[in-house]
């Protein structure tokens, strides 16, 4: 394969990867700015009340505040409306009686789901190349069915890519197979920015992560068609890392690694 082709065919979406590896670092920063400046908004007029005749802040700095406060909330509605994902009912504990077993049924009956699904397509994922850490209590069971949730969607997208592919072309590579599927230890709860100054807002408070780690080998075709089937309202598979190995001889498939996040967007 002649990689310098190869970029200049599917620049596009390329560079739609390199864009995914840095939102979620942008809409952080954001979605913090706007409780930060929130609360300065509060704080300001606050300060106007008890200054009385004599305020520290005049009208003009007033409305300026309000003014800033209102764009970075219009700002922050707009990147939860790209990036969130909504959890579905089926995989979360309310109403499902004791949560260690309700993971063990749904973690059980998604992994015989996804090895059916590539069985029938002739494509190569083993029982052991699908897995997560067993959580030990009831907010890690949470997050594990989270991510699961997050591997759910993932293998959906790919093998609706690999279909979408081979019907266009009968002979198409499409996906050949999926060596690794995993729901990244919790890390990602622990990374989210903890305020550590007056005014600074902790993430965890706003919204919950989990991060897949994935592997798949694929055709340019269906690599493309899973990349933009990753952008759904309240369904959003954020792209964190992609890195692409063009296949050592022409007719084979590419190898793809890379992780993913899913974004839940607490209630305020």
């Amino acid at each position: 394969m002649d990689i310098g082709a190869f970029v200049q065919e599917n620049k596009r979406w390329l560079v739609g990867v390199a864009i995914g590896g840095i939102v979620y670092l942008v809409a952080s920063a954001v979605i913090a700015s706007v409780y930060s400046a929130d609360s300065s908004l509060l704080e300001a007029r606050k300060l106007v009340r008890q200054a009385g005749t004599t305020p520290l802040y005049d009208g003009a700095a007033l409305n300026a505040a309000r003014e800033e406060a209102d764009q970075l909330q219009a700002e922050r509605r707009r990147l939860q409306a790209e990036l969130a994902f909504v959890p579905t009912a089926k995989y979360q504990l309310d109403g499902k009686g004791a949560a260690d077993e309700y993971l063990f049924q749904v973690g059980r009956a998604l992994k015989q789901s996804i090895l059916n699904a590539a069985n029938e397509r002739d494509v190569q994922v083993a029982d052991k190349d699908v897995g997560w850490d067993v959580p030990t209590g009831v907010d890690e069971i949470r997050g594990v069915l989270f991510g699961l949730e997050l591997l759910d969607e993932t293998t959906q997208r790919l093998f609706a890519a690999h279909d979408a592919v081979r019907a266009a072309d009968p002979d198409a590579i499409a996906l050949r197979a999926v060596p690794s599927l995993k729901v990244d230890p919790r890390r990602g709860q622990r990374s989210l920015s903890r305020g550590t100054r007056p005014g600074d807002v902790d993430l965890r408070d706003l919204l919950v992560q989990e991060r897949v780690s994935f592997q798949f080998q694929a055709d340019e075709a269906t690599c493309a068609r899973f990349l933009e089937s990753c952008r759904k309202p309240g369904r959003a598979l954020v792209i964190e890392t992609w890195q692409l190995q063009q296949p050592p001889r022409l007719g084979e498939p590419c190898t793809v690694k890379g992780t993913l996040q899913g974004i839940a967007f607490k209630e305020q």
